[in-house]
């Protein structure tokens, strides 16, 4: 439910830039945002690091009656430089990055050591004049003004949106979760 609001946003990012659309969703776990970009016309490319999980994800994408997302069993950091060097680029790109994790083959990832440079690299994958990111983080050391200021120094905007992530209980408490931050230019 804390994320409902990211998949919405997704959907209208890609309603917004149009035919053509291709949307990269790294660390995607279930693939809810997948799924997102997909009803809503993108070229998606999910990729994480565990094949039980992607596997979770294409069961959910058949439940949903969506086809043809390109399924990536992958460490995410490794990926985006293949494509950096490929020359790709992507309409929207969406992080939901742990505060840690191994690769596939046991490639280590700190939150903290590793994600301003995976985003550096993902400033190279935007359309350069069309392009949409959502980042999220669940690492308590992050506030949404810091993944604000993260976002801002990699993709060298200010334009951005931050919110706190929260499920609210029955007694109306908001229980908090993580943060996220993102932005348009479409």
């Amino acid at each position: 439910p804390e994320q409902s609001s990211n998949w919405d946003y997704i959907f209208s990012q890609v309603k917004k830039a149009g035919e053509g659309s291709t949307v990269l969703n790294l660390f995607a776990y279930t693939g809810g945002a997948s799924l997102a970009a997909r009803a809503a016309g993108a070229d998606v490319t999910h990729v994480d690091a565990v094949k039980q999980v992607v596997t979770w994800a294409n069961d959910n994408m058949q439940a949903s009656q969506l086809n043809n997302i390109r399924w990536v069993v992958e460490d995410a950091v490794k990926f985006v430089r293949r494509e950096v060097k490929r020359g790709k680029k992507y309409t929207g790109i969406i992080l939901d990055p742990p505060a840690y994790g191994r690769g596939p083959e046991g490639e280590k990832w700190i939150l903290e050591a590793e994600l301003n440079s995976l985003l550096k690299n993902c400033n190279e994958l935007l359309h350069p004049e069309k392009h949409f990111v959502v980042l999220n983080l669940y690492s308590m050391g992050f506030s949404s003004m810091i993944a604000g200021s993260l976002l801002e120094s990699a993709f060298k905007t200010n334009t951005n949106e931050c919110l706190d992530l929260f499920f609210t209980d029955r007694r109306n408490r908001r229980l908090p979760l993580g943060v996220v931050s993102r932005f348009s230019i479409i």
